[in-house]
């Protein structure tokens, strides 16, 4: 599987690539430290699954996630975040999945394995489900503030 790593943290982009190295049948065929010219760099490396930091740009990440899910090869992107409430703003803008950067390391692995063995990119492995299922079971509901 081929993984672009988009982050401006050095810590996560060096961690992510240890972690990654160390997994058979993956291979980080690029990484950025910013966004500008993040578009260009992964559709000429033409990954399969971009991990994308949401720190990574001052702009809109959300825009840029839709941005890059109209390249003609277009990658998985995972959005790894501190901000759990944007979640369904990445996913809505065409991400594949997305995780917390406080959950453990082994999170995802999992979910990488379960999109190399899908054909879509539509497929949500079971690994990611349960965690979003996990996750939206946590979250007290709120009354309407009409």
């Amino acid at each position: 599987m081929r993984i672009f790593i988009a982050s401006a943290d050095k810590t996560i982009r060096f961690a992510l690539l240890m972690l990654l190295e160390s997994e058979p049948g993956m291979l980080v065929v690029g990484y950025s430290d910013r966004s500008k010219g993040l578009v260009s760099e992964v559709e000429a490396s033409q990954p399969e699954v971009l991990l994308l930091d949401d720190g990574v740009t001052k702009q809109a990440t959300v825009q840029l996630v839709s941005d890059l899910r109209h390249l003609e090869h277009p990658p998985k992107i995972i959005v790894l975040s501190i901000h759990p409430q944007t979640e369904a703003a990445f996913l809505a803008a065409g991400a594949s999945g997305f995780i917390s950067k406080s959950a453990p390391p082994d999170e995802l692995l999992p979910i990488l394995r379960g999109m190399r063995l899908s054909d879509t990119a539509e497929h949500m492995p079971a690994s990611m489900t349960e965690v979003v299922a996990e996750r939206e079971m946590k979250q007290p509901i709120h009354p309407s503030n009409e």
